[in-house]
């Protein structure tokens, strides 16, 4: 498990801002809190959330969530991806995950970093997950009249590779609001030799649950 030290680095590192100032540390057993003169994080060791963390070069993924503002959905969240030959991928910055994008033609789990992407690009209130399967909007809100979906899919030729996928965002207009619910799909090219590239597009918008 990363060490408090590691983490309170990354925290330091990729998301205190200039001119930003550490208050207070706390260690747990699991993770630390920290508390800056304008923000305070929490952050720890969450491997199990999320695919990549089964790569045999992923040592263990990070998550810091901001918990001082009170929001309607889910907080403001930042990722790091340890290597197990040392370094760290901060999973916010898109230059980095556009990089770790020229591992899916080396055989990456192409659902690791749908997963990524949903989770990191943009940031959402929204409660967003990636949907593999076509029936899997169905299967996660138990719910049969909901439609399918474009199953997560890999391709890879002489041009490069390819991964289409769906995703879903559940989130309420008002803190009262009845849930709604979205469907974007998204489309992902590594050309041979360079980064990852995607792009995505809101093809469903406002069903109500």
């Amino acid at each position: 498990m990363t060490s408090n030290e590691t983490i309170l680095d990354l925290l330091q590192r990729y998301v205190v801002r200039e001119g930003e100032e550490t208050v207070r540390v706390k260690h747990w057993p699991d993770g630390i809190a920290l508390t800056t003169n304008r923000r305070h994080f929490v952050a720890g060791p969450e491997p199990a959330d999320w695919s990549v963390s089964t790569e045999q070069w992923a040592d263990d993924v990070v998550i810091a969530i901001r918990d001082d503002i009170i929001i309607e959905g889910e907080p403001q969240q930042f990722g790091f991806l340890l290597l197990a030959g040392g370094g760290d991928v901060y999973l916010n910055d898109p230059a980095a995950v556009a990089e770790l994008g020229r591992r899916l033609a080396d055989g990456m789990n192409p659902l690791g970093y749908a997963e990524i992407l949903v989770g990191f690009h943009p940031y959402s209130s929204a409660k967003r997950a990636v949907v593999p399967d076509a029936d899997g909007l169905r299967r996660a809100f138990d719910r049969p009249d909901l439609p399918d979906v474009e199953p997560l899919q890999l391709q890879q030729d002489a041009g490069g590779v390819t991964l289409t996928f769906s995703s879903y965002a559940r989130y309420s207009r008002t803190p009262a609001g009845a849930p709604l619910l979205d469907l974007t799909e998204w489309t992902v090219t590594v050309p041979p030799g360079e980064p990852a590239r995607w792009e995505s597009r809101r093809t469903i918008e406002g069903i109500r649950l």
